[in-house]
């Protein structure tokens, strides 16, 4: 059994796109990478907006805006189900170490 792990997001005429982060052997390799997705989009996102005092608050709705949905599946021969990783509260939770000392703006 593997975990596969896709990466979600809408664009603002509500096209859902997807791409395949990838396939790994365990369920915490794949949780791994689905937070490394989260951490790129964040990351790249607060240097952009730094210089404005971008707080938690604004970087956590750009991420619900326009970041991706990494969707953890798990695949057997019998079913594909969906992992329990909450990315929002993961999302929720770098949004806030990153902007530790930011006045919301």
């Amino acid at each position: 059994m593997s975990f596969i792990v896709d990466g979600v997001t809408t664009t603002p005429e509500g096209k859902i796109n997807a791409r395949r982060i990838g396939e790994y052997p365990n369920h915490d390799e794949a949780v791994a990478a689905a937070k490394q997705a989260i951490d790129a989009f964040l990351y790249r996102e607060y240097r952009q907006g730094a210089g404005y005092g971008l707080s938690a608050k604004k970087l956590l709705a750009r991420y619900k805006r326009s970041g991706e949905v990494p969707l953890i599946l798990r695949s057997s021969e019998i079913t594909t189900e969906v992992s329990r990783f909450d990315y929002l509260e993961y999302a929720a939770q770098r949004c806030a170490e990153l902007c530790r000392g930011e006045k919301d703006k």
